[in-house]
């Protein structure tokens, strides 16, 4: 709740029990739904009502509904022209609260939303109509009867930002060995944000670096995915598959191995995403009570819901034992606990809901340093090739 309402009011409640299926799906882990809130208690974040905490994505009224979209990159930024198909000479060029929001806000109220979120969808530019994917596959239940049944897998993380590294993290935490693979050439944005959350994240884990775009790359690669038990990406199909990777085939060819795609959208679709926007687009967000208008629902809350819920079902999967591929989307998991279309949330009264204070964000320490980008290549790869 901190982290949902406008700037210069009280905090809202989502009509969502997101935290209580983060409590449940984290209780194995010895975490709780504070997850949820992590980056911004690290970062200090605060709620920005139709601006999102992280800044980059704003909830745009168009002609018929609402929409949020992402300009936090700046080739989503080059992108305008022609997403709006009209120019923007002269305005502001940046990133975030540096983009051109206000040119961009008045275009779109004139058009309607799905056209713009279809046209941002070819462009690969983050962007959804708020409640346009309320309806559809959700995350799989959690299973509140977990129990150690097998040894800790060999986990090989191939993801990158916030999902896919809090999935991992937490499986490190049930005793897995975890080693992160990055190509130097491209490797986890997170490095290049906040320290202590990238800690956070990938504090404890193995680091190897591969070059991917060289055959020795691609063979250390494949060498590692066959010796992982859970394998866990975070890149759309055509990337994995760029790759000369085949999800398919490698669980075709294992007795025991679990594969979780972490994407935006599913499997089976090319769209692009980042946390508050998919949010929006599966309808979790905070509807106002005063003027019945979407506000963001905390901090691009869907990564961290995914990254739980994701965490759960890898570990239920590998204790159960077989082949399982875990479609791990953003939207799936974010429309898990997203409240009917409308719902209007509550609003704290003097800083308490339900007799309850509303609570701030609260950081967590990292289980140490993430180890410098590629520390354990040459033990990692000797060990795999014994």
């Amino acid at each position: 709740m901190a982290l949902t309402g406008d700037a210069g009011g009280p905090p809202l409640a989502p009509g969502s029990d997101a935290a209580v299926v983060v409590d449940a799906a984290l209780a194995p882990f010895g975490l709780d739904a504070g997850v949820l809130a992590e980056r911004a208690a690290s970062a200090g974040l605060v709620r920005g009502g139709r601006v999102a905490c992280g800044r980059g994505t704003r909830l745009l009224q168009a002609a018929d509904g609402w929409l949020a979209l992402a300009l936090s990159r700046p080739d989503d930024v080059a992108s305008l022209p022609a997403l709006l198909e009209a120019p923007f000479d002269g305005q502001p060029d940046g990133t975030g609260d540096g983009a051109p929001w206000d040119r961009v806000a008045a275009l779109v109220a004139s058009r309607p939303a799905a056209e713009v979120a279809g046209r941002a969808a070819l462009l690969g530019m983050p962007c959804g109509v708020v409640g346009e994917a309320a309806a559809g596959p959700s995350a799989a239940a959690v299973d509140p009867g977990l129990v150690a049944d097998r040894e800790p897998p060999y986990v090989v993380d191939l993801s990158a930002l916030w999902a896919g590294p809090l999935a991992t993290s937490c499986l490190l935490r049930a005793g897995a060995t975890v080693v992160k693979v990055e190509d130097p050439r491209r490797p986890d944005g997170a490095r290049g944000g906040d320290p202590a959350f990238h800690d956070l994240l990938n504090g404890g884990k193995l680091s190897v670096a591969l070059d991917l775009g060289s055959p020795d790359g691609r063979r250390a690669l494949a060498a590692l995915v066959e010796r992982a038990d859970i394998v866990v990406t975070s890149a759309r199909a055509r990337a994995i598959e760029a790759l000369g990777m085949d999800p398919e085939a490698t669980l075709a060819a294992a007795s025991d191995k679990v594969w979780v795609a972490v994407t935006a959208h599913g499997w089976g679709s090319d769209r692009v995403g980042f946390g508050d926007d998919v949010a929006a687009a599966a309808g979790l967000v905070a509807w106002h009570p005063g003027d019945g208008e979407p506000r963001f629902a905390a901090d691009a809350i869907a990564d961290p819901l995914c990254g739980a819920l994701a965490a759960h079902a890898a570990l239920a999967a590998w204790r159960r034992g077989g082949r399982h591929f875990l479609d791990a989307s953003l939207l799936a998991a974010a429309r898990t606990v997203a409240p009917p279309y409308g719902t209007p949330a509550r609003t704290a009264v003097d800083g308490s809901i339900d007799g309850e204070a509303v609570a701030p964000p609260r950081p967590r320490a990292a289980a140490g340093p993430a180890a410098a980008l590629g520390a354990d290549t040459a033990t990692v790869l000797a060990a795999v090739s014994a």
